[in-house]
């Protein structure tokens, strides 16, 4: 089996602290190139400094790009200038498969690598009906409104946002019953900690994205339901009205009611092929 070292500038969080096995590294770009040639191939997720994308010795390797952001997605995605170029080097992959058809790129899922046990409590006490993380990138506006009508209703809104520096200057720190802007960030074990004790994680994507989130990859692995607006996930393989409340069709004045619906097991098999060590084995 090929062993596979991926750099990514994140490489401390999400889902990468656990991701490391017999022939998988995640580490972060410092030092990454100089362990390379002990790898079978190296993958760059997007972020990592442009001297590794560029760098020589990538174009012996066996070498792939992962676009993890909409190509269209300012200050997180090469230009497409820059990806043409990319490409030139690596096997540039995106997670968004509209992407790959305009950019001529190749396909491959988000991924998940699940925690190791005992990171995260058993059965723990349900402190939250409806929980966000994330930035505000062109979301805020529909955040707001959805807190506000989802503590209308009696239920209890989590909505965290943490501002990254490039928010409009009237942007500013605020926290109030269950809404909080803050410059603090939040590890991920720590969020999912959260999450594990809230009934339902929210979902909010860019105008520019369907690719899917790891709130999506939470909703798998957990059995977590899940509040969207990416209306392409109801033809995906997962899909069930039990456990998807989809803000384009479903009326916000029945998700109570559909919180105590209860939540229809994902297959094992769809588990599988989002798995961590089954998305680094499809850069081919």
């Amino acid at each position: 089996m090929k062993t596979t070292l991926i750099l990514a500038t994140n490489a401390g969080a999400y889902c990468y602290p656990w991701a490391n096995s017999s022939t998988i590294r995640v580490m972060p770009p410092e030092p990454g190139l100089e362990v390379a040639r002990h790898f079978d191939k190296v993958i760059l997720i997007n972020g990592v400094p442009q001297r590794y994308l560029w760098n020589p010795a990538l174009e012996a390797m066996e070498s792939y790009f992962f676009l993890w952001d909409p190509a269209r997605c300012p200050f997180y995605a090469p230009s497409r200038a820059e990806i043409e170029q990319l490409k030139m080097i690596h096997k540039v992959y995106s997670f968004q498969k509209e992407d790959c058809g305009e950019l001529g790129l190749c396909f491959n899922s988000t991924m998940y690598a699940p925690p190791p046990p005992g990171l995260l409590p058993e059965n723990p006490e349900i402190e939250c009906d409806l929980l966000f993380l994330g930035v505000p990138k062109d979301r805020l506006p529909l955040l707001r409104a959805l807190h506000g009508k989802v503590q209308s209703t009696g239920l209890r809104a989590c909505f965290r946002i943490g501002l990254t520096g490039r928010e409009p200057e009237d942007v500013l720190p605020e926290k109030k019953d269950g809404w909080e802007i803050t410059r603090a960030w939040m590890r991920y074990p720590d969020y999912l900690r959260l999450a594990m004790r809230s009934r339902a994680i929210l979902d909010i994507y860019q105008t520019i994205q369907t690719g899917y989130s790891l709130r999506v990859m939470e909703h798998i692995f957990f059995g977590k339901k899940l509040v969207t607006n990416n209306a392409v996930i109801r033809f995906s393989e997962f899909y069930h009205p039990n456990n998807i409340f989809l803000l384009q069709q479903d009326d916000l004045d029945s998700l109570k009611d559909w919180l105590d619906l209860p939540f229809v097991p994902i297959k094992d098999e769809i588990k599988e092929y989002y798995r961590f060590e089954n998305w680094v084995e499809r850069f081919v």
